[in-house]
């Protein structure tokens, strides 16, 4: 009689065991290896990279805290990547509910114009772009990072609530309409609540983009007040 778990085979689940921890391990241990390297003073991490510290060291991270600009840094790029996903996400889920149930002229083309945009490489923008923030009075400001990163993330995230938005019945969309919902208000009340999945993937998504991003905010900014985490650690180093 053959051992089960759940109803697969024993050796077939010990296989798949196996290899799941395998890519635990390779993806966890870089992040673990981060952390206890934190704790190293920078000539015990020169004499042995791998080892574990032979004595826990907060120095490095007190000599962070206690600069006068980083801890600024971080708030900077809070701020600036909070507000631009929620911009994202407003923008998007309304376009993506637009182009996703709505049938009106054009529709098909103009989607297809505004997912083009992915196809823009960003290195291309930047001299029009500053001229642009510039000429609008807004280089040096939060505005300078938050507008072009809510313009230049807008495409994929309307790809993904569009595709996510037309999957979903039509019934639904229809039994509002019976019941006097206006658009406003089936986006709202009904495509919002059942869009979860969509908007946490593009919360994500776009959060980390704009936290980690680094052209922008090096090209159009200058102030150490407005600038974020990785021009800083740039600046820093």
């Amino acid at each position: 009689m053959k051992l089960t778990v759940r109803g697969v085979p024993l050796a077939q689940e010990i296989v798949k065991t196996a290899i799941l921890a395998c890519f635990f391990i390779i993806m966890a241990y870089p992040l673990l290896w981060l952390a206890y390297s934190s704790l190293k003073p920078m000539q015990e991490i020169y004499e042995s990279v791998f080892a574990l510290p032979k004595r826990l060291n907060t120095s490095n991270y007190l000599h962070i805290w206690g600069s006068s600009t980083f801890p600024r840094y971080y708030v900077n790029s809070l701020i600036v990547s909070t507000i631009s996903t929620a911009g994202i996400v407003l923008l998007s889920s309304l376009a993506g509910f637009i182009f996703g149930r709505v049938n009106f002229r054009w529709r098909e083309p103009l989607f297809f114009l505004l997912i083009a945009g992915m196809m823009i490489p960003v290195q291309v923008t930047l001299i029009p772009n500053f001229v642009l923030l510039r000429t609008l009075n807004l280089f040096d400001t939060y505005l300078a990072m938050i507008l072009p990163y809510i313009a230049f993330n807008i495409p994929v995230s309307v790809f993904i609530m569009r595709g996510f938005f037309h999957d979903l019945p039509m019934a639904l969309v229809e039994a509002a309409r019976i019941d006097g919902c206006s658009l406003k208000r089936i986006w709202a009340s009904v495509m919002m609540p059942l869009s979860t999945p969509a908007l946490s993937t593009i919360v994500i998504f776009n959060f980390f983009t704009v936290w980690n991003e680094l052209i922008f905010a090096l090209t159009f900014t200058n102030r150490q007040e407005v600038r974020t985490v990785p021009v800083g650690i740039m600046d820093f180093v």
